[in-house]
């Protein structure tokens, strides 16, 4: 039998549905359990975060980023958090904690008095109204009533924009975002990769040919491809690579030359000189043995 339910649910509780509405009720639980997975507490009891915009996205995957944002507003604007989209691109989520219940005022002797079951002395001892107030301008209409966030519309969301939840970075976050624009700067070398104009640019102020760089292309790109790193700049690598083998082959071609250069003498008159020696040698002993009239020996 097959499972229809194959990761962990989302709780949803009806009374913060009733308090600020279906959708924000289930962001408000998401958020929460990733913040106490990977959030930061402060003294004040509110738990911080920063994580990417993907991995924000991936949170409600479920939904558009329309809707993630508009239900993300509006917990904002019924403080139930505060959050904001830095520069590079990285989300900053603030879980601010509930705040206590307001204490009721004590009772007063008038309250008191008006309280049931009190003396009927005190309800004569105030006076009836017999005519109605009068305004020198109308009042304020009552409050909308308070329902489904969704169903009410309210102006755009801004998103942390000029009056947003924008707050004075301190040097932690500031470290965060730098370390996050570096990261989407970064990319992985790919089967193909070619160098750039400006690549090609620089190889005559080193003196290196463009076909000897050319030949280098391959063994670079296998190479790197095998290592599976990042690199926000692959020219300047391998321009590198390419300096370090032109270094190699000179430093080749200047040791077989000397070894050419130490080996000519050795060819050319010594071998040489010993070789007709030997002929003249052979030459003489020849013409010792044919001679019959010779007898010394």
């Amino acid at each position: 039998m097959s499972d229809w339910l194959p990761e962990t649910p989302l709780l949803f509780y009806p009374s913060l549905a009733h308090k600020l509405g279906s959708d924000e009720a289930l962001l408000l639980f998401i958020y929460r359990d990733y913040a106490r997975h990977a959030g930061m507490q402060a003294e004040d009891g509110s738990v911080e975060c920063i994580l990417p915009k993907a991995r924000w996205l991936q949170l409600a995957g479920f939904w558009s980023e329309e809707r993630l944002r508009t239900a993300s507003e509006s917990l904002a604007r019924q403080g139930c958090l505060q959050i904001s989209l830095n520069q590079g691109g990285s989300v900053r989520l603030r879980l601010l904690p509930e705040p206590a219940p307001e204490a009721k005022p004590e009772p007063t002797p008038a309250d008191d008095a008006h309280a049931p079951g009190a003396p009927q002395a005190a309800e004569a001892q105030t006076a009836p109204v017999n005519r109605l107030p009068v305004y020198d301008t109308p009042p304020p209409p009552p409050p909308p009533p308070r329902g489904n966030m969704i169903d009410r519309k309210g102006p755009a969301p801004t998103f942390g924009g000029s009056i947003g939840w924008r707050r004075h970075k301190d040097e932690l976050q500031a470290i965060f975002e730098q370390a996050e624009e570096r990261n989407q700067q970064l990319h992985p070398m790919q089967l193909g990769w070619r160098p750039s104009d400006m690549f090609h640019a620089m190889l005559p102020r080193h003196s290196i040919p463009v076909d000897f760089a050319e030949a280098c292309l391959d063994e670079f790109v296998l190479y790197w491809l095998d290592k599976d790193r990042k690199e926000s700049n692959w020219d300047q690598k391998f321009l590198a690579w390419v300096k370090r083998e032109w270094v190699k082959k000179q430093t080749r071609d200047a040791r077989e030359q000397r070894y050419e250069q130490d080996r000519a003498p050795m060819t050319g008159g010594s071998n040489e000189n010993t070789r007709r020696d030997s002929r003249e040698k052979r030459k003489r002993i020849t013409a010792a043995i044919m001679d019959i009239k010779d007898t010394d020996w």
